[in-house]
């Protein structure tokens, strides 16, 4: 009888601790996250400003797909490109800072590479890990940086008159400087 007792209770109690979380718990502790797969295991996952506008959309491939784990994250120059040109067409994109269609800058430092764009609307950049990772970010710019010509990246980034809710550390790098 002891026996019998113990065995339904560890099994009562595996089977509780087993069991899977409902949609209503997980929505409960975490906050949701709204992404888009652009292309068959990439995802593009945007942010908004107060108004509701997307001010910003980061692209990564998704480790977890259909197919199984997907341990290398690198997506190709050439999609990278379709994929930037269907989501920031040339057209809102506007003239490029400094009469430049390629990169103006990189920033190298402790394993990642930054490749940025910018352009009079928007900025993007092209980061690499040093296992094959590789993140884009596109980032309209508020109607102040337009007429500052400011990149995104100078902004605190916090929700200031209608800029992008971004919670990252950013630093600004003046190139002209470099001159």
């Amino acid at each position: 009888m002891n026996k019998a007792l113990l065995l339904l209770s560890l099994g009562l109690v595996l089977a509780l601790a087993l069991r899977s979380q409902s949609l209503a718990e997980l929505n409960a502790k975490y906050p949701v996250v709204t992404s888009y797969e652009v292309r068959s295991g990439i995802l593009m996952t945007p942010k908004y400003s107060a108004e509701g506008q997307v001010c910003q959309m980061s692209i990564e491939r998704q480790r977890g797909t259909r197919s199984g784990i997907m341990f290398d994250s690198f997506i190709s120059d050439k999609l990278v490109k379709q994929i930037v040109d269907e989501l920031a067409p040339r057209s809102e994109r506007g003239e490029p800072r400094f009469g430049r269609e390629d990169v103006v800058g990189i920033v190298t430092t402790g394993g990642m590479t930054r490749n940025m764009h910018e352009y009079e609307n928007i900025d993007f950049d092209v980061m690499d890990g040093p296992n094959r990772e590789r993140v884009v970010v596109i980032s309209w710019k508020s109607e102040v940086q337009r007429r500052t010509r400011a990149s995104p990246t100078s902004a605190v980034p916090a929700l200031i008159n209608g800029q992008c809710l971004v919670n990252a550390v950013t630093v600004k790098v003046d190139f002209r400087s470099f001159r």
